[in-house]
């Protein structure tokens, strides 16, 4: 009786000890191609990683003009009070886990972004990239060999589309401006659950 006992705890163990070598050795083949083939993952910074409701706001209160130097350097140094969406954040982090380059493009000035792009540094070390003009998107989705684009606005999916990447829209939060937003309507892939942020 003891030991049929021992011997279903170490057969259980041992099958425990299996599956987990089976996924370490699934984990590994799948960072090994995606990491050969440099394959990248990248991401509209306002409204499809994080919600910039709150600092666009704060930008626009105390900058004299919505476009010049002192709202971009506001906009850029209020990366405190913008808030990550979950499921994006997590996907983010998910597939630096699993090898995929992780490129985000802020759509902003780059005056005194060195802040936001050093808030950054563990997610993207070396991809963080500010992209002022909207259309010029699809230049930086051409430069690397990136597979998915996670955008919130129709201007990100139809530049995803003209660089060859594959779209996801990722959902507005309610607090954002729906302008150039219409989910599903260019036959995108909608990601669900995208619109909560922390």
């Amino acid at each position: 009786m003891v030991l049929k006992d021992v011997r279903a705890k170490v057969e259980k163990g041992w099958t425990t000890t299996k599956k987990i070598l089976a996924t370490l050795s699934a984990w590994s083949l799948i960072y090994l191609v995606v990491t050969t083939a440099r394959l990248g993952v990248a991401y509209g910074y306002d409204g499809a990683l994080v919600d910039s409701a709150a600092s666009r706001a704060k930008a626009a209160r105390v900058a004299s003009g919505p476009a010049g130097p002192q709202y971009w350097t506001v906009l850029n140094n209020s990366y405190d009070i913008e808030s990550p969406k979950l499921f994006p954040y997590a996907l983010a982090w998910a597939f630096r886990g699993l090898g995929f380059r992780v490129m985000i493009v802020a759509d902003r000035e780059p005056t005194a972004g060195e802040a936001l792009k050093k808030e950054w540094r563990y997610l993207c070390p070396h991809n963080f990239v500010f992209s002022p003009e909207p259309d010029s998107t699809h230049i930086r989705l051409q430069d690397g060999r990136w597979v998915l684009f996670f955008g919130a606005s129709d201007s990100d999916i139809r530049q995803a589309r003209k660089a060859g990447v594959y779209p996801v829209r990722v959902k507005r939060s309610r607090r954002s401006a729906d302008e150039d937003y219409h989910p599903g309507s260019l036959g995108e892939l909608v990601l669900p659950l995208s619109n909560f942020a922390v």
